[in-house]
């Protein structure tokens, strides 16, 4: 059986190095203030339910940061990359492309369905 892990220093090492593909290294400062706000070390040690709520605690900040930069995004137009204006009344389904750029998505959609057709009849 493992040692019990007693300094927030130890526990850090350990973390990064058993849970390498993490949102974020784990610092020495975020184990102590996990460890005051009584999340990790609640029996004066770290254990492995400790490992496992730091590893949900990167993953929720993860999901924080990728909602809020996604919410921040600007929609760009998919042909000439100019930013798209926001929906009026917010129903339906956002745009891709802009008013200029309209005109062309058509004959895009068909060169693309031409070129598969293309590939299926050569393989048969």
């Amino acid at each position: 059986m493992r040692q019990p892990i007693l300094s927030p220093d130890k526990f850090t090492e350990w973390f990064n190095s058993v849970v390498p593909g993490a949102y974020r290294k784990l610092t020495a400062e975020d184990a102590r203030d996990m460890a005051e706000c009584k999340l990790i070390g609640k029996y004066g040690y770290y254990s492995y339910n400790d490992l496992e709520v730091v590893r949900a605690v990167l993953q929720y900040e993860q999901f924080q940061n990728e909602r809020s930069q996604k919410e921040d995004k600007v929609r760009l137009c998919k042909r000439c990359g100019r930013p798209l204006p926001e929906n009026g009344n917010g129903r339906g389904r956002p745009r891709e492309y802009c008013s200029e750029c309209d005109i062309f998505r058509g004959r895009e959609r068909y060169k693309k369905w031409h070129s598969k057709m293309l590939m299926v009849q050569s393989h048969r």
